[in-house]
């Protein structure tokens, strides 16, 4: 085992220490001011929900979840619902990824273009030029694009089968039901060949990243805007990626697990 790998898994340990002494910190002063808004906690969650929507009056979570292309059960997982009921003047964190693959936002109260470009990732010059906007000026209800083009949209999840892997482990490693595998595939039976493709049913995460490399014999290390995304893989191919480290991709993961990268 090298020495890079070794003062890798270290830092990986003490970073998830800190975040969690973090976590417990936050869920204390959560508890104690009654806040709405979901406390960060130790998950790639955290990286694709970092957007805040103010409900309004007439909002459900069911209109939010076809507005912003997520599922209900994504926006009670990331704010740390019981139950699907809001108020209006909730705070409510909105996957960052599912803003950036709608087609299309509508302005809310308190919007501004110098915040929506902020939010979306892209710059202000470039919103108005895809809008075809002529001034910063924008008026609740406007419809924008909030993205240039949509590339993750076009990217099936698609997981290829490795050594090892199993039916019911693949499931468990994305958060699915074995059941509800076998139907996305049109499988009969509990068995998967290496090299085989699997589309991985529900919704996704697509994040651009650097890759860094393995933190252990099944987790590697990428780096997302400047911070690190750790993501399970097959158990021993996580070596494999130490030979992209420094190479900028797209991964597409889900419930902390990579599905795929490009």
């Amino acid at each position: 085992m090298s020495t890079t790998f070794i003062k890798r898994k270290q830092r990986l340990a003490e970073l998830q220490k800190k975040k969690m002494r973090a976590r417990n910190k936050k869920l204390a002063t959560a508890a104690i001011a009654g806040a709405f808004t979901a406390v960060a906690f130790m998950t790639t969650k955290v990286e694709a929900c970092s957007t805040s929507y103010t409900v309004g009056k007439n909002d459900t979570l069911y209109s939010l979840s076809k507005k912003y292309n997520v599922s209900i059960k994504q926006l009670m997982e990331v704010n740390g619902l019981t139950s699907e009921k809001i108020m209006a003047g909730q705070q409510l964190l909105v996957p960052e990824h599912s803003i950036k693959t709608s087609s299309l936002y509508t302005v809310q109260k308190g919007d501004t273009l110098y915040s929506l470009a902020k939010k979306s990732g892209v710059s202000m010059n470039e919103l108005k030029k895809i809008n075809h906007l002529q001034t910063d000026k924008l008026y609740i209800g406007q419809k924008l694009k909030l993205s240039i083009d949509s590339p993750a949209e076009d990217i099936k999840p698609l997981y290829m089968v490795n050594p090892g892997d199993t039916l019911w482990g693949i499931a468990n490693r994305f958060g699915v039901k074995v059941e509800d595998l076998k139907k996305a595939n049109g499988l009969s039976l509990d068995m998967v060949l290496i090299g085989q493709k699997l589309t991985i049913p529900g919704p996704v995460i697509h994040t651009k990243v650097k890759v860094v490399g393995a933190a252990d014999n099944f987790t590697v290390e990428f780096q997302h805007k400047k911070k690190p995304l750790i993501l399970k893989v097959a158990y021993g191919t996580a070596n494999e990626y130490e030979k992209r480290s420094g190479q900028e991709v797209t991964v597409v993961h889900k419930n902390g697990a990579l599905i795929s990268i490009n």
